[in-house]
């Protein structure tokens, strides 16, 4: 089966999603050279792993409908081998993104795959996500105009995508970090929020 631009949107959005309006205060404060070997080093810490392994709670609200929608699961992030993103409740699915394409499996184990080839936007969303847990500022800033704002422990950083159709579905990502990736907030390109919060982080460097 094949999926619709704004499907692989909603499915990449979820792989890549308590704030307040101070979130957006990272956005006044754009990488420059003088705060770049301070977060290259930061960075390069909290993405020292081969693989990264936990739980999820995402949140996705809905300002018009004045409603929360809250999932849960389990996430697997491998640099070698991609992204395995299961959620459990309350409906089960689980997605896989690598680079020869996407594959999703629903609650009834009915198994939807996009190839790179069917979709141009695919290679774009698929980079812009590969470069947020690359660790280097350089992938990043390829994809991204950067934005960076020290922490009492860790990080935040700000992301605005370089390329004008992604930005019609992830108009930008906001990253909290300590000594793992803590939370990552997306807002899509309808301005609704996504809160990814990351749980019983575990990493391997093997």
């Amino acid at each position: 089966m094949r999926m619709s631009c704004r499907n692989i949107g909603v499915l990449l959005l979820t792989v890549l999603l308590g704030f307040g309006s101070s979130m957006a205060d990272v956005f006044e404060r754009p990488l420059c050279a003088k705060n770049r070997p301070e977060l290259e080093k930061s960075l390069a810490k909290v993405m020292d792993y081969q693989v990264a392994t936990g739980d999820f709670k995402q949140t996705k609200s809905i300002q018009k409908l004045n409603r929360e929608f809250v999932s849960t699961g389990t996430f697997r992030i491998s640099k070698k081998a991609g992204i395995i993103w299961k959620t459990q409740k309350p409906v089960f699915s689980e997605l896989a993104i690598h680079n020869a394409g996407i594959v999703e499996r629903d609650t009834n184990g009915q198994i939807r795959t996009l190839l790179p080839k069917e979709n141009p936007i695919f290679a774009e969303v698929s980079n812009n996500i590969q470069s947020l847990f690359s660790g280097k500022i350089t992938e990043l800033e390829k994809n991204f105009k950067v934005f960076y704002e020290k922490k009492s422990c860790g990080f935040r950083i700000g992301l605005i995508p370089r390329e004008a159709m992604v930005r019609m579905l992830v108009d930008n990502v906001v990253m909290d970090a300590c000594k793992n990736v803590d939370r990552i907030v997306i807002t899509d390109g309808e301005k609704i929020p996504t809160t990814l919060d990351f749980l019983n982080y575990k990493v391997s460097k093997k």
